[in-house]
């Protein structure tokens, strides 16, 4: 009875922090908070920005374990009346772009990496209303 009960509390510790610890999920868009996206079309791994980003390389999670977001963005959400500005260089140094609304792919954005920003942001700052 000892044994099925520590197997059974074994298994649903695995269960929960398998769950919380999902890399992969999507961020569900709340409209209250900038989401950044791996993919175009706001698909991959994805990371709430409730607050600005002065270096991208401290978010980790694009790409999987050891990852970070640092060039890492092909998409962004950003919720009505907000605003943010994007760079380059971390601490919002370098070329920049500002962007009022979702971006669902950044290749469509004249930028400094290959003539757009895709996969070429290293700092955000976010605007709330």
């Amino acid at each position: 009875m000892r044994t099925t009960s520590c197997l059974i509390a074994t298994l649903m510790f695995a269960a929960v922090f398998a769950a919380g610890c999902d890399d992969d999920a999507s961020t569900t868009p709340t409209g209250t908070t900038v989401i950044i996206y791996q993919d175009t079309n706001f698909r991959g791994d994805s990371r709430a920005l409730p607050n600005s980003a002065p270096n991208l390389d401290d978010l980790p999670g694009c790409g999987g374990p050891g990852a970070d977001w640092n060039d890492c963005i092909s998409s962004i959400r950003v919720p009505s009346g907000w605003s943010i500005t994007i760079y380059d260089e971390d601490d919002y140094r370098g070329n920049s772009a500002t962007l009022t609304a979702d971006t669902p792919d950044l290749h469509n954005v004249p930028g400094p990496c290959g003539d757009d920003w895709d996969d070429c942001i290293a700092s955000i700052q976010v605007r709330q209303p």
